[in-house]
């Protein structure tokens, strides 16, 4: 007996016809399949979160330290060291 493993879950979703009709005719322009290219959107979408995370702790950090300019940035460095 011979057992498979799958690196996949399948997941149902249900889109508008013409939601389906776009992402048949898109993916297929790009040589992709459905699942492909959708599985490609969500990785983009999570990496986009990623970044709005990242300026936002740069923001709070900006604030925290007053900084204001690449200047302030440059000082900051060179008095730590």
């Amino acid at each position: 007996m011979t057992i498979i493993l799958r690196n996949t879950e399948v997941v149902s979703i249900s889109l508008p016809k013409r939601i389906a009709k776009k992402l048949r005719v898109v993916s297929k322009s790009k040589g992709q399949s459905r699942s492909a290219f959708i599985a490609s959107l969500i990785d983009k979408e999570a990496e986009n979160e990623r970044w709005k995370y990242l300026l936002k702790l740069g923001r709070e950090t900006g604030k925290k330290f007053n900084i204001t300019s690449e200047d302030d940035i440059d000082r900051i460095l060179h008095e730590s060291s």
